[in-house]
């Protein structure tokens, strides 16, 4: 039994650092949406997320638009993958004991 508690103790700390890793990325991403406004005949991009119960957005230049969807998907799959491996964490909790 000794030698599947190891097991399991080592898999812990392997999600364990995973999950330290991709939070870090993960703060470091833009949160929100990015909204597409018609503003004068003249198309505006803005990323935009919430802070308390107010919507704030940021202005993006056209030509930033794309890098910014690819950080925004990037910070959602980060979002699934650590909370998946919060799920794997807790069984493992759960059969150590």
């Amino acid at each position: 039994m000794a030698i599947l508690d190891d097991v399991l103790q080592e898999e812990y700390e392997r999600l364990s650092r995973m999950k330290s890793k991709m939070s870090e990325e993960y703060a470091t991403l833009p949160k929100g949406y990015i909204s597409k406004k018609n503003i004068r005949g003249n198309v505006c991009y803005y990323l935009q997320h919430r802070e308390g119960s107010r919507v704030v957005g940021q202005y993006i230049k056209e030509e930033d638009v794309t890098d910014y969807e690819a950080k925004i998907e990037r910070r959602r799959s980060l979002k699934k993958t650590i909370s998946d491996i919060e799920l794997q964490m807790k069984k493992i909790e759960r059969a150590v004991k």
